[in-house]
């Protein structure tokens, strides 16, 4: 988004790490609380406490007793028999709204776009990116595999019912050697056992790996901005989700959080280190996942699973657009 462009430029997080957040936004504001009571009076007057810290801006109702030195309060009461109260509350969207507010306009946010920019960078900076989300290829991959495999074990278990109806058709009308008929009917059933063998320790090894990302305490997600730098964000499952997935699938976000890790030239992060494959190496993982893309019928668009340097590895607080 332009800082510049005219209106309010509110952000809506699509993912959003609370704690970070609010730990973040209670140090600046010393405290804050999230909802206010007004007491208005039949005469209009308000009765209203306010209780805000000389030092800070105090957009947020601040919260604690601090000293007489650093508080000021005022008091307005016009006694009469008719009260009503209003109670305003925040959300969590409108505190990181103020939060990004603070960051920007003291110039706390480092932004980068390419490569260039991760000269000067180091673990621990604040920083925002922009750029287009090319997701996780194992996940996609894996995604596809979980709503691909009950189609084909349908069809399989079709063909199998009318494959035995056919041969038990058969078996009644022939006769003679019964040698014969042993070899004829057990040749297939043993290519069939060892297609099928194959068929199940591939199916296992999709489901484990399929299991590893759905326990997975942490989601890495690849982002990639205008100018080719490549982002991986991994982001707390606890905050993520399905939905997360599907807004951010095509689309281009904005990504604000810590540097965990700036990529250098040689080194590289492997997208599929929260599975089993992880373990194998990046050749294996990068071999498995063309295999799957590059399969007759299959045209699943994927992101490379290694992201070599340079690149960034962020821990966000928020995605957001």
């Amino acid at each position: 988004m332009n800082n510049d462009a005219p209106g309010y430029g509110l952000a809506h997080p699509v993912y959003l790490d609370v704690p970070m957040m609010l730990s973040f936004l209670a140090h600046l504001e010393g405290g804050f609380s999230i909802s206010e009571t007004e007491t208005t009076t039949a005469s209009g007057a308000r009765e209203r406490f306010l209780k805000a810290r000389g030092s800070l801006r105090a957009k947020l109702w601040a919260v604690g007793e601090g000293s007489a030195e650093t508080e000021a309060s005022t008091q307005n009461r016009d006694e009469t028999q008719t009260e009503s109260q209003t109670e305003r509350h925040h959300t969590e969207a409108s505190l990181f709204n103020l939060l990004y507010e603070y960051l920007n306009e003291d110039n706390q946010v480092v932004r980068i776009a390419d490569t260039e920019n991760l000269t000067d960078l180091y673990s621990g900076q604040l920083v925002e990116l922009s750029g287009e989300y090319l997701g996780n290829p194992i996940e996609d991959i894996l995604t596809f595999f979980d709503a691909f495999v009950p189609y084909v074990a349908e069809e399989e278990t079709e063909k199998s019912q009318a494959s035995g109806a056919q041969t038990t058709k058969a078996q009644k009308k022939r006769s003679g050697n019964p040698s014969v008929r042993a070899a004829a009917s057990q040749a297939p059933t043993q290519a069939s056992g060892n297609n099928e063998s194959e068929d199940m320790s591939w199916m296992r090894l999709m489901k484990r790996m399929s299991q590893d990302i759905e326990s997975a305490p942490v989601h890495d997600l690849l982002f990639r901005t205008e100018h080719g730098l490549e982002a991986v964000i991994t982001a707390a499952s606890l905050y993520y989700s399905a939905t997360t997935t599907e807004y951010l699938r095509a689309g281009e976000f904005r990504v604000i959080g810590k540097v965990t890790k700036v990529v250098k030239e040689g080194d590289a992060i492997n997208l599929t280190r929260r599975t089993v494959l992880g373990a194998a190496g990046p050749d294996v993982a990068e071999d498995m996942i063309s295999g799957i893309t590059e399969a007759e019928g299959f045209d699943l668009g994927v992101a490379n699973p290694i992201v070599s340097g340079p690149a960034i590895q962020i821990l966000p607080m928020a995605i957001f657009i």
